[in-house]
């Protein structure tokens, strides 16, 4: 019996962890100019960030639209269309990298969902150790604290 209770134990335990988050920017794109050379990087980051975090299909449409509103903020509406174009055509894409999936810091449960008030909890406090700037991670735990 002891060791049945040990068992679930340890997965109830690897239910909650998470892949680990991972950006490189504006994956397979400039992160900027070539004068400004990240000029952008923060909308790419921001947006593998939500990537990375899931949630409903609404979450992710709107996660999109925050990158092409970002994007034409910081390089101008052609660009910006020009990125949200290409992130529209990658969700749609059967080929995925594993770190650019919706939902891809959950191992077992990713794709479009809507997370569990403990499922957002302990994506916080993984964002909270984050070494990212941190008004896209204030931005963010802002987003998922409304959502429960």
């Amino acid at each position: 019996m002891a060791f049945i209770f040990i068992l679930l134990s340890s997965l109830s335990g690897y239910a909650l962890e998470l892949r680990p988050f991972e950006s490189d920017g504006c994956t397979m794109s400039p992160d900027g100019t070539f004068r400004e050379r990240t000029k952008w990087r923060d909308c790419c980051v921001a947006h593998d960030l939500k990537l990375w975090g899931g949630g409903t299909k609404e979450e992710r449409v709107e996660a999109d639209l925050s990158l092409r509103r970002c994007m034409e903020t910081k390089a101008g509406p052609r660009i910006a269309k020009i990125f949200w174009l290409a992130v529209k055509m990658g969700s749609h894409s059967p080929i995925k990298l594993p770190n650019k999936q919706w939902g891809n810091a959950w191992y077992e449960n990713s794709g479009y969902r809507s997370l569990a008030p403990e499922e957002i909890d302990r994506l916080i406090i993984k964002i909270q150790e984050l070494e990212i700037n941190p008004q896209i991670k204030d931005d963010y735990i802002l987003e998922l604290q409304t959502r429960n």
